[in-house]
C-alpha cells in the first residue's frame, strides 16, 4: 500500500486518542533524563531533535486504553520503554560504527565511542530509577528479561550475523525476535499490565503475542528497505545492513533457493566483503532469487497473525489505532 500523505499527518490521527497521554510521556521523558552535567543536556537535545516515531511509548498507551485504562504508571512506563529503546540505539550506533542515525549525526558520530557508551549507560541507570518508582515486580522481572533478550540477539548478530553457513531462516527469525521484536512485545504487554484490566493474564498474553508479531514485521520491512529504499526516506544509508554484512531475509532466501549458480557469486562476494560497487549485484540477486517476494509474502503472515490477537477486543478507538499502526508500520515506504 503506497499512500502519498505524509506519514506524519497520518500518526498523529492514529495517535490522536492518546495524544494528550503522549505529551505527558514526552514530559516525564525529559524529566528522566535531565542533568546538571552540560554534555548530557547537549546530547539530549541533539537526540530530541532527530527523535524517532515513539513506536513503542504509542503501542504501550493503546493497549492500555483498549484492555483497561491509561494510568499514571501507564505514562511512567511508556517513557521508561522509549528511554530503554533509546539506550540500545545509542550502544547500537557504536557497536554498528553508524555515523548516521535518523537522518542526523549518531552520538557516536558527533561525541566518540566512549562518550556514547557512557550515555547510553546513564540511560539504563534512569530506566532502573523509574522501573523502582513504578513498584510492579512483574515489571520490572519483564523489562529484565527484554534487555536480556535484546543484548543475546546483538551478541549473536556480532558473532554470526555475517555467517551465512550458520544463520539460516530459524535461526534469523530468533534472532529478530530478540532484538527487535522483544521490546514491542514488551511495551504491548506492560500496556496491559498498567491498564488495570479486569483479564489480567489473557490480555498480557494476547498482546505480548500482538506485538511480538508486529515486531518481526517490522523487521523484515526494514530489510526489504535496506534492498528497496532510499537513504532520503530512510534517514541512513541504504544497503547498510547487507554492506555490514549482516543476514536479511531476502538474501538469506535468495541463498538457500538460487538454483541457477548465483548463489555461489554472491557468496563469494559477502564472504569477500561487500563493496558499493556490489550493491547493484546483490539487489538484482535478491529480486531475481524470489527473495523479495518471499520477505514480502512473510512480513504479510506476520503482519496477519498480528491481527489476529485483537479479534476478540471490543471496537474502540484504540482497537482502531491499533490497527492502523500496525498497517502503518509494515505497509511504509519511509
Amino acid at each position: 500500500m503506497h499512500n502519498s500523505r505524509d506519514p506524519k499527518e497520518i500518526l498523529d490521527e492514529i495517535t490522536s486518542p492518546v495524544s494528550a497521554e503522549l505529551r505527558e510521556m514526552e514530559r516525564e521523558f525529559r524529566l528522566l533524563v535531565q542533568s546538571n552535567v552540560p554534555i548530557i543536556n547537549n546530547i539530549i537535545n541533539h537526540i530530541a531533535v532527530y527523535k524517532g516515531k515513539r513506536l513503542r511509548p504509542i503501542l504501550l498507551l493503546l493497549c492500555s486504553g483498549m484492555t483497561g485504562e491509561i494510568t499514571d504508571d501507564s505514562i511512567k512506563a511508556a517513557a521508561m520503554v522509549e528511554l530503554l529503546h533509546t539506550a540500545t540505539l545509542v550502544h547500537d550506533d557504536v557497536i554498528d560504527e553508524s555515523d548516521m542515525r535518523r537522518g542526523g549525526l549518531s552520538v557516536n558520530a558527533a561525541w566518540g565511542n566512549k562518550v556514547s557508551i557512557l550515555i547510553g549507560d546513564l540511560f539504563f541507570s534512569r530506566v532502573l530509577y523509574r522501573l523502582s518508582q513504578i513498584k510492579n515486580p512483574e515489571v520490572t522481572c519483564l523489562m529484565s528479561m527484554t534487555i536480556k533478550r535484546i543484548c543475546e540477539g546483538e551478541l549473536i548478530q556480532l558473532r554470526n550475523g555475517h555467517d551465512h553457513a550458520i544463520i539460516d531462516e530459524k535461526v534469523y527469525f530468533s534472532l529478530i525476535a530478540k532484538k527487535t521484536a522483544s521490546l514491542l512485545a514488551a511495551a504491548c504487554e506492560i500496556g496491559a499490565l498498567s491498564a488495570n484490566s479486569s483479564n489480567g493474564s489473557r490480555d498480557r498474553e494476547n498482546l505480548k503475542s500482538f506485538g511480538e508479531r508486529l515486531g518481526i514485521a517490522f523487521q523484515i520491512k526494514d530489510d526489504l528497505m535496506d534492498l528497496t529504499g532510499t537513504q532520503d526516506k530512510l534517514g541512513k544509508p541504504i544497503a547498510k545492513d547487507i554492506i555490514e554484512n549482516t543476514v536479511t531475509l531476502p538474501i538469506l532466501y535468495g541463498l538457500a533457493h538460487s538454483n541457477n549458480g548465483d548463489h555461489e557469486r554472491i557468496r563469494a562476494i559477502i564472504e569477500n566483503g561487500i563493496g558499493e560497487d556490489d550493491l547493484d549485484t546483490i539487489c538484482r540477486f535478491a529480486e531475481e532469487s524470489g527473495g523479495i517476494e518471499y520477505a514480502e509474502q512473510k512480513a504479510k503472515q506476520y503482519t496477519d497473525m498480528a491481527l489476529s490477537r485483537l479479534h476478540d477486543y471490543e471496537d474502540s478507538q484504540y482497537k482502531r489505532s491499533l490497527i492502523r499502526l500496525t498497517h502503518f508500520v509494515t505497509d511504509r515506504s519511509y
